[in-house]
């Protein structure tokens, strides 16, 4: 039997492929699977997400800081569907023994739901990509009163907020102590997300006071990170977090090492360091940790102790054929150096490829021989730590300022999925280093309720500052 007949024969029966999530691992299989099973009508693929974009999360705290559009960074899953079905809905549960996926959505207006729906959808190959959440430690005041930097959401709302408390404390010029908790930002996390995060929002407040509040003083202001450790990007290099220390202290941040943020309010931080120190401020963002959700932990399957799925060096899930688990949610152990592989980009979209090469031999019949392991030796780690500044390791060279910014433009760039996205983003860094930053507010009405006249408070409740 020739090779072409086994594979007809082979995918005679339809098969049904649910790929969760729409990250980088989620849609790199699906781009595989469209590519290889593109005209074959015995193959359904369907990719489910809560979010019908994807997003490219390294530029987030550009987003955060205006220095790039909200929309430049995310694409449409739907532009990369040319084969297979989408839905935008909550994955409610996964019935691994019965291999079915329950969703959810709901109906009507996004804010005021009229109803919710609920669908069963069977699968023969799953695909479970569906990437982490905040981990706040179970410290629920903490989660009540931070920002996190994890979703566009989460960027657009934090911008609002950050051009907010400068409208406020360029107001509030009498009350030096008000004033100072208001120009207080406190950021949590001394890892990639918060350095970045960190490096982007001192460089917008400072020029956005420069440029606009000309009755605040630099003076005034802090920015700090709290870090749990003594050293910065431990997962890059030690001299390179060094570096990365210093150049950030030069912009202006504050650092406070070896502590753990302990709680919080609306207008104070506290720490557990000697004194249980507490920062007034009304700005707290923590990108100190992720976890699974709570679907992935309660799967009954094998997990590390941060509740990843336990995955084997085919990517698959340990006593479930045909079950496939990548990205954040997946603990996958490097045979190089025993421990598992960083939750970043670019393992994710190799995992990806690796995973839909397995799911396309397994449909062909090709026999274990013929599946792939995932073996893939990290080429670098980048961060960018404000304008023009920036650390990396590339193929085991150490670099560091404006040639490690360049770079990590350059591949970041180079990694946008589209054409469209890649001349707006070179755009908008362009408009950037020649105009002013922008400070224009835009309020959701949905979630920031405006003050009219009925919902003013009382003026017998106003604190009353008499202006000169």
């Amino acid at each position: 039997m020739s090779q072409l007949k086994f594979e007809e024969d082979s995918l005679r029966s339809t098969k049904r492929i649910v790929i969760l999530g729409s990250g980088f691992a989620g849609i790199e299989v699906l781009k595989k699977l469209q590519k290889k099973f593109h005209s074959n009508k015995n193959i359904e693929i369907t990719l489910v997400s809560k979010d019908n974009f994807l997003l490219f999360t390294p530029m987030l705290p550009e987003v955060a800081s205006g220095m790039i559009e909200t929309r430049h960074i995310v694409t449409p899953v739907r532009s990369f569907c040319k084969k297979a079905k989408f839905y935008e809905a909550n994955v409610e549960s996964i019935d691994l023994d019965n291999r079915q996926v329950t969703l959810t959505h709901s109906i009507g207006r996004q804010s005021q739901p009229n109803d919710w729906r609920e669908h069963t959808l069977k699968y023969d190959y799953l695909v479970i990509a569906l990437g982490s959440e905040n981990n706040f430690f179970n410290m629920s005041d903490i989660q009540k009163h931070s920002f996190t930097m994890k979703s566009i959401g989460d960027a657009i709302i934090l911008r609002n907020h950050i051009i907010n408390i400068l409208e406020q404390a360029s107001l509030e010029e009498d009350n030096k102590e008000l004033r100072k908790s208001l120009l207080t930002f406190v950021v949590v996390g001394g890892g990639f997300n918060g350095v970045e995060t960190v490096g982007a929002l001192n460089d917008f407040i400072r020029e956005s006071i420069i440029c606009y509040y000309k009755n605040i003083y630099m003076t005034e202001v802090r920015v700090i990170l709290v870090h749990t450790t003594d050293k910065l990007l431990e997962q890059i290099d030690e001299p390179l977090g060094k570096f990365a220390l210093k150049k950030l202290k030069a912009s202006g941040v504050e650092f406070i090492m070896n502590s753990h943020v302990i709680d919080a309010t609306a207008n104070s931080v506290k720490l557990d360091n000697v004194n249980n120190a507490i920062i007034p401020c009304y700005t707290l963002i923590w990108t100190a940790g992720v976890t699974p959700s709570k679907l992935i932990a309660d799967l009954p399957c094998e997990h590390d102790k941060g509740h990843r799925i336990v995955a084997n060096n085919y990517l698959e899930v340990l006593g479930h054929n045909g079950v496939y688990v990548l990205g954040d949610c997946a603990c996958i152990t490097d045979p190089h150096t025993g421990k598992p592989y960083p939750p970043t980009a670019q393992h994710a979209i190799r995992q990806g490829k690796v995973a839909a090469k397995n799911i396309i031999s397994s449909i062909k019949g090709e026999g274990e021989n013929k599946k792939a392991k995932f073996d893939y030796k990290t080429k670098g780690m980048m961060a960018e730590i404000g304008k023009r500044a920036g650390v990396a390791t590339i193929l085991g060279f150490k670099l560091h300022g404006f040639v490690a910014w360049w770079l990590w433009r350059t591949y970041y760039l180079g990694n946008l999925p589209t054409i469209k996205k890649k001349l707006k983003v070179m755009g908008d860094w362009t408009s950037d280093l020649i105009s002013k930053p922008d400070v224009a507010m835009i309020k959701r009405p949905d979630i920031e309720s405006s003050f009219d006249n009925t919902q003013k408070p009382s003026t017998s409740n106003l604190k009353r500052t008499e202006s000169q």
